[in-house]
């Protein structure tokens, strides 16, 4: 492989702030380090702003979208400024995210026989998404299908009810590095994309609230939340709501925080509540970090802190109560506050177990062999593959003409 030649292209939904983007930046910032030519395509937002210099990011309009909103005529017109960007750019291989850049991906896959692998950041994608569920399986044949932790892979097994192999490869997580110089303060972190699934931050906020109403010892601790999405005018006004009523300001929703101004947030922090990514990157900080669920029946407690439970180094978020006991977020919280032995104990458990399971430069480096592997797969599978995902686009055409009776019919 001719390295300086090599380009490979991330193509996901939005480059805003989250543990997804962060994904896509920490893995560009490392393949550009080893003279990799990295091409993102999404649809743009404020993370596009971090992507390490050299990479090349192009906003396409509609890659986020699924296909049935479109009609015929805007689809094939979408799909042809895609493979234009491909082809033009000389990708050698893709690597899609869910949800629907990777069925545009495999739609074109006929005309452009680039090599390329589904990788799933979110088991969440899979509801309500028969076309996910059908490039999967048919990706999975050929070792093409990538995820992040075991229980990722049996949470999507559950809900597809098809039996999966995935490769399953960890988040690789650029760690913060330490600053004797940012002294520790007294409030707890929580950063996520606020959206939908990452509705726990509604009952941590209810919880903390609690805490600091009947608990004196918590008069000095603030809530900081880190974050934009749809939910965040409703979560808004639930903290002003609160605010007003104490008479000061105990809860800060900070919205959209980067860089270095992130980084200081995360090692002042006394404790982290959240998920993924960031619950990753509070560890490496050597923070106790409760992890959090993002389902409707586990998002409303503490299930444990992170690095504490020999299963942890697989578990980065909680979709099921299975093996976990829960607590209240008030609870949980109180415990790290109340005890310095604690606090330590917890936060030493937590870098720890980072050290041990997330190196960035070994996780980065066995992807460089993956791609090697990706390439290889659809070049010795070619024909076969492109049987499989010519098979494929017939429910597209079904589920369109679906949704046009639908629409008629004003069903």
């Amino acid at each position: 492989m001719n390295k300086e030649k090599f380009k490979i292209a991330f193509i996901t939904p939005l480059m805003i702030i989250g543990g997804a983007e962060t994904y896509v930046i920490n893995k560009c910032k490392w393949l550009i380090d080893n003279r990799f030519d990295v091409l993102v395509i999404s649809e743009g937002g404020e993370n596009v702003s971090n992507l390490p210099q050299g990479t090349i990011h192009i906003t396409l309009k509609g890659i986020s979208l699924p296909p049935l909103v479109f009609t015929n005529a805007q689809y094939n017109s979408f799909k042809q400024k895609l493979k234009t960007i491909l082809l033009d750019n000389k990708v050698n291989v893709i690597e899609a995210h869910n949800s629907y850049p990777i069925v545009h991906v495999a739609s074109l896959y006929n005309e452009t026989k680039i090599p390329f692998c589904v990788n799933i950041l979110s088991e969440l994608s899979y509801r309500r998404n028969p076309l996910l569920k059908i490039i999967t399986k048919k990706m999975n044949r050929f070792g093409l299908f990538y995820s992040l932790t075991p229980q990722m892979h049996e949470y999507i097994e559950g809900v597809t009810k098809l039996k999966l192999n995935p490769n399953i490869i960890p988040i690789p997580v650029k760690a913060i590095e330490t600053d004797s110089s940012v002294s520790a303060q007294k409030y707890i972190l929580s950063v996520s994309r606020l959206s939908e699934d990452k509705d726990y931050v509604k009952y941590l906020i209810q919880d903390f609230y609690e805490i600091y109403r009947k608990n004196e010892s918590f008069k000095e601790y603030k809530l900081v939340i880190v974050g934009d999405g749809n939910l965040f005018n409703e979560l808004n006004q639930l903290a002003i709501h609160i605010n007003r009523e104490l008479g000061q300001e105990i809860i800060q929703l900070k919205g959209t925080v980067v860089g270095k101004d992130l980084e200081k947030l995360y090692q002042r922090c006394t404790m982290f509540v959240g998920m993924g990514t960031t619950l990753l990157l509070a560890a490496s900080c050597a923070k106790p970090s409760i992890i959090a669920g993002f389902t409707p029946e586990t998002n409303k407690s503490a299930w444990g802190f992170w690095g504490e439970n020999n299963l942890d180094k697989d578990i980065i978020v909680i979709n099921s109560p299975k093996d976990r006991s829960p607590v209240s977020f008030q609870l949980a919280i109180q415990s790290i506050i109340e005890s310095d032995s604690r606090r330590i104990s917890a936060g030493n458990a937590a870098i720890k177990m980072f050290n041990e399971n997330y190196d960035y430069n070994s996780i980065m480096t066995l992807w460089k062999s993956e791609y090697d592997k990706i390439i290889d797969v659809c070049k010795k599978n070619e024909i076969m593959i492109e049987k499989e995902l010519k098979n494929y686009e017939w429910p597209i055409h079904f589920y369109r003409q679906i949704r046009r009776i639908v629409k008629f019919f004003k069903i």
